[in-house]
């Protein structure tokens, strides 16, 4: 799943073993150089975008740019200003905050955590 192109539905089947699979897979990516998580980010984007998860894509953004805002330079609060922009919008200027601060790793443990935390509340709810 992680080499295709996109994430796809299957993380959030009945089977409890594809989230487990998955999370497995990210943690062993979190591991890897920074080269690599930058693809990562934009299939996770991509992939709670396609699930319409679009509320938790914002929230992860939001948050990642609120925790970092003294090292990525944020004036304001951008709880305000995410509003005013579009997802993609936020995806690419949390995105190039993060890269221009070297905190790509820290976007990235953003998105598994967060990712991790809906895998959770699916199972939850299957259960």
């Amino acid at each position: 799943m992680i080499g295709s192109s996109k994430l796809t539905m299957p993380i959030f089947s009945d089977a409890d073993d594809n989230n487990t699979h998955m999370v497995k897979k990210l943690n062993s990516i979190s591991n890897l150089d920074i080269k690599y998580k930058a693809p990562l980010l934009l299939q996770l984007y991509g992939c709670l975008n396609e699930n319409g998860l679009d509320l938790e894509n914002r929230y992860i953004l939001t948050n990642f740019l609120d925790q970092y805002s003294d090292l990525i330079g944020i004036k304001g609060d951008i709880y305000v200003e995410n509003n005013k922009k579009s997802l993609n919008q936020l995806f690419l200027m949390a995105y190039r905050k993060a890269q221009d601060a070297g905190l790509i790793h820290e976007l990235y443990e953003e998105y598994l955590n967060s990712f991790r935390a809906i895998c959770h509340k699916i199972d939850l709810k299957e259960k």
